[in-house]
């Protein structure tokens, strides 16, 4: 798993800006990536009949699952089973709630749903990084607080430093570039 996630890291770590530069060539084999890391976390966690605990396989294994499992968009039905294994998980004391509120986020904004704790972003079409729209967002640092996760505006904050605010995005832009932010270890 660590290797699959190396693969992509450098992509998910890539600043928005030179996302959207990518040439389809290297998309294409960005997707590639992603397909196939979700084959192998599809297959490990068959092998195991559980989500790769840290009990199982160490934090950081554990930690690329959730990495994997994030960036799944292609198979959403897949990621709704991971995240129901990864709730069990975190049940047992052997992943994190701020890995949970992660892929829980991620699976509520593929359903066109408000997520709960501000985990996912996109570029607005003025180039402005903002997150998905957020339930109840009074409550968000105290959700974020109870799942580990930092207050949001220090969270915000560095999302938009990694990835800056893009001048024009290309008329094929305009609809939302998901970013996957990664928890707070």
């Amino acid at each position: 798993m660590l290797s699959r996630a190396l693969r992509a890291k450098a992509h998910w770590r890539t600043p928005g800006a030179e996302r959207l530069g990518m040439t389809p060539d290297a998309l294409a084999a960005l997707a590639q990536t992603q397909h196939d890391n979700t084959t192998g976390l599809k297959r490990i966690v068959a092998q195991l009949g559980q989500w790769p605990r840290r009990s199982t396989v160490g934090a950081d294994a554990c930690q690329a699952a959730v990495d994997i499992a994030v960036q799944s968009d292609h198979t959403p039905a897949l990621q709704r089973i991971l995240l129901s294994l990864l709730q069990n998980a975190v049940k047992a004391g052997d992943a994190t709630s701020a890995q949970l509120a992660h892929l829980h986020d991620r699976c509520l904004v593929n359903a066109g749903q408000l997520q709960v704790y501000g985990t996912q972003h996109w570029f607005r079409p003025d180039g402005l990084l903002e997150p998905h729209p957020i339930t109840d967002p009074e409550q968000l640092n105290p959700r974020r607080a109870g799942a580990g996760l930092p207050p949001y505006a220090e969270q915000a904050h560095r999302l938009r430093e990694r990835h800056r605010q893009i001048a024009s995005l290309p008329p094929l832009a305009a609809s939302p570039v998901r970013l996957a932010e990664r928890p707070a270890a």
